[in-house]
């Protein structure tokens, strides 16, 4: 199973904590920050070196960059659909 599968994201410990969540792609967000927490902890270049042959190292940053801003782009897409519960609707 590859490091970033989603059913290792469905069945971590991480996604336990948080199996009441409604929208099941919240619930794999969840889950997925704690990944990524432990990501913040790693030493890049080490991680690089494990995951990506020496040849494409150099890729890594545009890819991370690039799918970030996708995910930012698609959460703000989804929580903007929904009012804040301390905002009233707009009449």
């Amino acid at each position: 199973m590859s490091p970033s599968s989603p059913a290792e994201i469905r069945y971590c410990e991480h996604a336990a904590r948080v199996i009441r969540i409604e929208a099941p792609a919240i619930t794999e967000l969840v889950a997925a920050m704690a990944h990524l927490d432990k990501a913040l902890a790693a030493d890049p270049a080490r991680t690089t070196g494990h995951y990506t042959p020496q040849n494409r190292q150099h890729l890594v940053p545009d890819w991370i960059h690039g799918n970030a801003d996708q995910i930012r782009a698609r959460l703000d897409a989804l929580t903007s659909r929904y009012p804040r519960p301390d905002t009233p609707p707009a009449s």
